[in-house]
């Protein structure tokens, strides 16, 4: 057993194979850090409704789940972006948005 290559040896890459994989690089939305400090936080509002009214959850439950498994930011963060957004989560709040309207608006999270 020289390498484990040797144990699939249809799965073989060639590099011919590689270099026609060229892919152009990505669009960025935000084109500096208050943009991007911005879409961070309105994400962030988004997933608190999702946790709160969707799913149910305590807020200060769904504190933790921002701050420590999904942002890995301070809950005082997760609070200011709150305040800097309360009328979107508002907005959310009376429209009843569905999770699969939030998947709509933010494509790269799951809800």
């Amino acid at each position: 057993m020289d390498s484990q290559l040797d144990l699939f040896p249809e799965n073989t890459i060639s590099l011919s194979n590689i270099a026609r994989k060229i892919t152009l690089p990505l669009k960025r939305m935000a084109s500096d850090r208050k943009e991007r400090l911005t879409l961070r936080n309105r994400a962030m509002v988004a997933r608190k409704y999702y946790w709160e009214e969707i799913m149910r959850r305590r807020p200060d439950d769904v504190t933790v789940i921002l701050a420590e498994h999904e942002f890995f930011v301070d809950e005082r963060t997760i609070q200011n972006a709150l305040m800097e957004n309360a009328d979107f989560y508002t907005d959310l709040c009376r429209r009843k948005v569905t999770a699969r309207q939030l998947q709509k608006m933010f494509p790269t999270w799951k809800f």
